[in-house]
C-alpha cells in the first residue's frame, strides 16, 4: 500500500527510498543531555527529527540542536505521553508526514532502520516495530544485568514476537523504536494515558480500535541503553510489567472471543507457567528426593541450551559464562511479576507518567 503523496524532506526520500513516503523522528527526553546526541545523530540522515525536551534542567534542548533536530524545550516535567501529545498538535506532525517513528532518548538506530521499517508498511499494517538490542560496550562486558536483558531480548523477539507479528496479535510494541502510521498514532497518543506504560496502551487501543495490525520488522535494528544495577534492573521491570497488567485490566482483554484475546488469554497461562513452574519444581524435588531430579535437570538443561543459543545467535560468547547470573536472574525476574501483580492491584491506573530513567551510559 502506497502512504500519502510526498511533499517532505529529502532526508526522508533518501532514507526510505521510496519518494512516497515522509517520515518523522520524535523523542521525548528528559534530562538526556548525554545520550541525546547519539540518538539524533543516528536519525537524522534519515528522516526529520524532533525533540521534545520535557522540563529537562541539563542541556538536553542545546545538545539535541546542535546534532540536527528540531527542538521543543518544555518549562514542566509533564511525562513522556503528555511532550509527545503536545509536539504531535502543536506542530501537526500527523497531517504533515505519512509516518513517525518514536524512539528513546537513549537508542540509536542502524542507518537504514527507517527505510527497513517502512517497507513493512503493508496494507493494513498501523504500527512497525524494530528489533531491540541492547547497548553493550566494552568497559560494561562482563556485567550480569546488560547480559541478561541482551539474552531475553534475543530469546523474546526470536520466538514470541516474531510468532505474534505472523498472527497478528501482538501484545506488546518497542516504545524505544516503533514506527507508527501517522494517522493511526494520531488517534491513540492521548495527553495522559491511564497506564503508567503508554505504548502497552498505544498496543491495545490500536487492537481495540481495529486501527491495523502490528508488526515485527527484525531486519530494522535499534540500541538501546539497559540498566547497569539490580535497582535500576528491578525499577524498569516492575514499571514494564505493571503496565501490562494495568492494561490487561483497563482495556479488559480475555474478554471477547477475538484472535487477540484467545492468544492473550494462552500467554497469561504461559506467564502462569513461567512464575509457579520452577517452585513447584524445587517444592517437588524437595519432598520426592532423588525420584525428582529430572526436574531440576529439565531447568538446567533448558536454561543451558537457550543460552548458548543465544550466545551463537548474538556472537556474545560471554554470554555461555553467564549462564549462573542469568538463572539466577531469571527467578528474580519472576518476584517482580508477582510484585507488578499486587501494585496492579493497589493502583490499576494512573494520573501521571512521569519518569525516572535508569543510569545512561
Amino acid at each position: 500500500m502506497r502512504l500519502l503523496p510526498s511533499r517532505g524532506t529529502d532526508h526522508a526520500r533518501r532514507a526510505t527510498g521510496v519518494e512516497t513516503t515522509r517520515v518523522a523522528v520524535l523523542v521525548a527526553s528528559k534530562d538526556g543531555a548525554s545520550t541525546i546526541g547519539a540518538t539524533v545523530a543516528s536519525a537524522v540522515g534519515q528522516a526529520d527529527v524532533f525533540v521534545v525536551s520535557d522540563g529537562s534542567r541539563d542541556r538536553t534542548g542545546a545538545v539535541a540542536r546542535a546534532a540536527g533536530a528540531h527542538v521543543i524545550e518544555l518549562t514542566e516535567n509533564v511525562g513522556k505521553p503528555a511532550a509527545i501529545h503536545h509536539a504531535l498538535t502543536t506542530l501537526r506532525l500527523a497531517e504533515r508526514y505519512d509516518a513517525i517513528a518514536i524512539l528513546d532518548d537513549d537508542t540509536t538506530i542502524a542507518p537504514n532502520f527507517i527505510r527497513k521499517a517502512v517497507e513493512r508498511f503493508r496494507e493494513g499494517v498501523a504500527i512497525v516495530v524494530g528489533r531491540t538490542m541492547t547497548r553493550w560496550p566494552h568497559e560494561n562486558r562482563w556485567n550480569v544485568w546488560l547480559g541478561s536483558r541482551a539474552y531475553a531480548y534475543w530469546r523474546y523477539q526470536a520466538t514470541l514476537r516474531r510468532g505474534q507479528s505472523a498472527l497478528g496479535v501482538m501484545n506488546c510494541i518497542s516504545g524505544s523504536n516503533s514506527v507508527f502510521r501517522s494517522s493511526v498514532l494520531a488517534q491513540i497518543a492521548i495527553e495522559q494515558t491511564p497506564y503508567i506504560v503508554d505504548d502497552t496502551y498505544w498496543t491495545l487501543e490500536t487492537h481495540r480500535r481495529k486501527l491495523g495490525r502490528i508488526v515485527y520488522a527484525p531486519d530494522a535494528h535499534a540500541w538501546v541503553c539497559d540498566p547497569l544495577t539490580l535497582r535500576d534492573w528491578y525499577r524498569q521491570n516492575l514499571r514494564w510489567i505493571w503496565g501490562m497488567y494495568q492494561g490487561i485490566a483497563g482495556h479488559h482483554v480475555g474478554r471477547r472471543v477475538t484472535r487477540f484475546d484467545v492468544a492473550s488469554v494462552l500467554l497469561m497461562l504461559d506467564w502462569c507457567a513461567y512464575v509457579f513452574g520452577m517452585p513447584i519444581a524445587i517444592g517437588l524435588a524437595l519432598w520426592l528426593g532423588w525420584f525428582s531430579l529430572h526436574l531440576v535437570l529439565f531447568y538446567a538443561i533448558g536454561y543451558a541450551a537457550w543460552t548458548l543459543l543465544a550466545a551463537i545467535a548474538t556472537k556474545k560468547w560471554r554470554l555461555a559464562a553467564m549462564l549462573p547470573a542469568i538463572a539466577v536472574i531469571d527467578v528474580i525476574y519472576r518476584v517482580v511479576f508477582v510484585h507488578a501483580l499486587v501494585k496492579t492491584i493497589r493502583e490499576p491506573r494512573v494520573t501521571s507518567c512521569r519518569w525516572v530513567s535508569p543510569v545512561r551510559y
